[in-house]
């Protein structure tokens, strides 16, 4: 199995789910406190893990997500979701809102990711003669880059996109972020968990070898890309695969102060089997706060 392990990237932006930040140049980025080289000066980030700022949008949805059209985009207005990036028109008195119409459906090649992934584009500027593109992954989370890097689809292609549906769900469970680590990770817990997802036993009995999580999507494919950790603080998960564009996504928020954690989870694009995966992970997220409200 490959694994792509995109640790340095999600430092990016991990855990800063409502910060922004203005650096030098004038330019505020959503989630970002460190400034990444590349694809270019202005943006180029990764933040797959912003499930509140950017949460999972259905293909049959994408039309609807806000938007900003015909101007630039104001300080508030990149803090609320209808934007990503604020200039500085004092500093970039030049800069202007590309005439492209949002939102638009595009194709985009993740590094990190290690396939083309479908984005809303939710913002199109040029500042400095650099041409910008902000999105949105529809698994949640958003991103930038240069308008080049991106290709937006035809009509004919968007009618072709089968209706999909993503599962996305918060539980709050009474434990520490590192309980439900353990008991998302630690092969001890699979066992207690598998029968869920697995209840008619089809499942190499070595399969959690090659994975990071106590949960598994049979139709999911190959996996591309692979992380989990905690870094500024929370622990995430994502798993990519090649088969029906599946991602996985487990993002624990603890909050210190009533000694609670959020488990946000993203499961999908689903097709027919919808409902059923959505009732599994239902019961598969109640299964894993019973376990680790116990520790």
């Amino acid at each position: 199995m490959r694994i792509q392990t995109f640790q340095v990237l999600i430092a990016l932006c991990f855990a800063s789910c409502t910060s922004y930040s203005q650096n030098d140049d004038g330019v505020t980025k959503q989630n970002s406190e460190t400034t990444k080289t590349a694809p270019h000066r202005y943006g180029g980030w990764y933040c797959p893990d912003n499930l509140n700022g950017f949460p999972a949008v259905d293909i049959t949805e994408w039309k609807n997500v806000p938007v900003v059209n015909g101007r630039m985009a104001t300080q508030e207005e990149t803090q609320s979701g209808k934007s990503l990036i604020f200039v500085d028109a004092e500093k970039y008195p030049n800069a202007k809102a590309l005439d492209i119409p949002m939102p638009k459906l595009a194709s985009f090649y993740s590094d990190y990711t290690k396939r083309d992934e479908l984005i809303i584009v939710i913002q199109a500027i040029n500042v400095d003669h650099d041409s910008i593109v902000g999105f949105r992954y529809l698994n949640g989370g958003n991103g930038s880059a240069r308008l080049n890097e991106i290709r937006f689809l035809a009509n004919e292609e968007i009618a072709l996109i089968p209706s999909a549906r993503f599962v996305s769900q918060t539980i709050e469970i009474k434990a520490t972020q590192e309980a439900i680590w353990n008991v998302l990770t630690q092969p001890e817990y699979t066992e207690a968990l598998e029968h869920i997802f697995d209840k008619d036993k089809t499942l190499s009995p070595n399969w959690r070898k090659s994975s990071n999580v106590n949960y598994h999507y049979q139709p999911a494919g190959n996996t591309t890309s692979s992380y989990g950790e905690k870094l500024f603080g929370n622990y995430y998960i994502q798993n990519d695969y090649d088969g029906l564009m599946y991602t996985e996504k487990f993002l624990l928020l603890e909050n210190q102060e009533n000694n609670t954690t959020e488990l946000k989870i993203v499961c999908g694009p689903f097709g027919d089997d919808f409902e059923a995966q959505k009732h599994q992970i239902n019961k598969w997220a109640k299964e894993v706060k019973a376990l680790s409200e116990k520790k």
